[in-house]
């Protein structure tokens, strides 16, 4: 059994001396004592870190108050769990913590038990936080280079093999590197959905061909032919499109079947689809062709500025 000693001050100024005096007359060897003159805010502190990293089991960790050692408070619950775990004892003088008496233990499991309802408590919000954005559209992290409307144009100039992946990573000014992994992650593979986002507050006309876009309000002739032209659906997706669902509002309003026979597909001139879809589906229907999509008509998921359509993997 080794019995280190730390204390530490957050400045220059101040004077180790009080506590150095505590320890030694604990029983903390000159030579274990381990001193700092840090910001108890800083989470590198390089004698801590000695310290800790010459700890074997049956040792003992001597410190006068536990703000000295506890940078916050998750840090110190978090040093408490690792001594449980390593048999460290830990004893707090001016505190009353001691580990090698039966009261000391039982406070210090008090705080193990603590550490780990916190770190339960971080987990179970994170987990929450991150499913609630996930059913509004939502997902965190870094966002891609590249935009669906710019993985769909890229994916279709590689389809066409009139250009090189240089020259298309050039276009849309990202590295091929970025190019290759995005594409690759737009090709998984997989089957999917592709989810577009509309609002009634505008109802498009063509003045030329009196072809209405978008929400019709028109019934469902015209809403099937607005809904059906124009995607710029990349050929390679044309077979693992599975479905088109509509975000009308925020809400899910009608989900619609697609063929993948590539005969009933047609193109324009800029490459984008006709996509050959079937009539609105039934939630019986939804449930049997789409059983991990995951959305029913009527679900709320708020549109997200800027997007206009994603692919959601099945």
């Amino acid at each position: 059994m080794v019995r280190y000693g730390y204390a530490r001050v957050s400045t220059r100024e101040q004077n180790p001396d009080h506590q150095i005096d505590k320890l030694l007359a604990a029983g903390v060897p000159e030579d274990n004592l381990f001193i700092e003159k840090i910001s108890g805010k800083l989470s590198s502190r390089t004698k801590l870190d000695a310290m800790l990293a010459k700890l074997a089991e049956g040792d003992q960790v001597v410190v006068t108050r536990l703000r000295r050692i506890g940078r916050s408070h998750q840090h110190l619950l978090d040093l408490v769990r690792g001594f449980g775990d390593s048999k460290v004892d830990f004893i707090v003088l001016e505190q009353g913590i001691d580990t090698t008496t039966p009261g000391g233990r039982l406070v210090f499991h008090f705080l193990a038990a603590m550490a780990e309802y916190d770190r339960e408590l971080i987990v179970e919000g994170t987990l929450d936080g991150l499913e609630s954005a996930r059913a509004r559209g939502r997902v965190g992290g870094r966002p891609e280079a590249l935009s669906q409307r710019q993985l769909d144009q890229a994916q279709m100039m590689v389809d066409s093999r009139e250009h090189t992946m240089a020259e298309i990573a050039e276009t849309f000014h990202v590295g091929r590197a970025t190019l290759y992994r995005q594409l690759n992650a737009y090709n998984d593979g997989g089957d999917c959905v592709l989810v577009v986002y509309r609002n009634t507050r505008t109802r498009k006309v063509d003045a030329d061909t009196n072809r209405r876009y978008g929400e019709t309000g028109a019934g469902e002739k015209f809403q099937l032919d607005a809904d059906r032209k124009w995607f710029p659906i990349a050929p390679s997706r044309w077979s693992r499109l599975k479905a088109i669902v509509y975000v009308v509002d925020g809400t899910v309003a009608r989900v619609r079947a697609v063929d993948p026979d590539p005969s009933k597909w047609d193109t324009d001139d800029r490459g984008y689809a006709d996509v050959p879809v079937s009539k609105p589906l039934t939630e019986l229907q939804i449930a049997k062709l789409l059983p991990t999509l995951g959305l029913s008509l009527g679900d709320e998921r708020p549109h997200v500025k800027g997007k206009i359509r994603e692919y959601v993997n099945l």
